[in-house]
């Protein structure tokens, strides 16, 4: 009996462990980062979604599209996703982006579609650039100052660094150097 009941132990735990190695889960990244110009600051963030379930999803929304416009489809599925649990904020007021543009392709792997999507927004003032993420686990930010000098390094994260699994992400601002962007708003045709 004893016997019988080594097998069954094993059989059960080979069966379980060769599940989970052909049942392969990747959970969502999405890599954002902020770029900090004299009048704008520069995001770009990349998104690949969840393995499974998730990128069937977005594959079936894409496919249900007219062939002629399932393209223009991905770019604008993959981009909403990416950018849909974040927000841009400066003294807590929403900025608008001034352009939104969008690449798409495949993960290394070419299993997982990807997005890489590049938003500006202008910054006419100084004050707190915040970014904020619904879902941090799936992301991590960084940043850095094109040497616009508009970061106040004393009050502001580490540049050039990686920051995973933060809800909210603050930079101080200091006012602009050149005064011809005090006077631009954040609104889309800005620029």
């Amino acid at each position: 009996m004893k016997q019988l009941t080594r097998c069954v132990v094993i059989a059960v735990a080979i069966c379980v462990a060769g599940q989970s190695a052909w049942g392969h889960y990747f959970p969502p990244v999405r890599t954002v980062v902020v770029q900090v110009e004299n009048c704008e600051v520069a995001v770009l963030v990349g998104y690949r979604p969840a393995s499974g379930e998730a990128t069937d999803t977005i594959l079936a929304r894409i496919a249900s599209q007219p062939k002629s416009q399932q393209l223009a489809a991905a770019k604008n599925v993959l981009a909403q996703q990416a950018l849909a649990p974040l927000s841009f904020t400066l003294d807590k007021q929403p900025l608008l982006p001034t352009t939104v543009r969008a690449k798409i392709g495949l993960d290394p792997g070419g299993t997982r579609p990807m997005v890489i999507v590049l938003v500006t927004f202008a910054l006419p003032a100084g004050g707190s650039l915040a970014v904020t993420s619904k879902d941090a686990r799936s992301t991590r930010i960084s940043w850095t100052d094109r040497a616009s000098n508009r970061v106040d390094l004393d009050r502001s994260p580490a540049q050039a660094h990686w920051f995973a699994g933060v809800a909210s992400f603050l930079l101080s601002l200091l006012p602009p150097g050149d005064s011809a962007c005090a006077n631009s708003s954040s609104s889309p045709g800005s620029h």
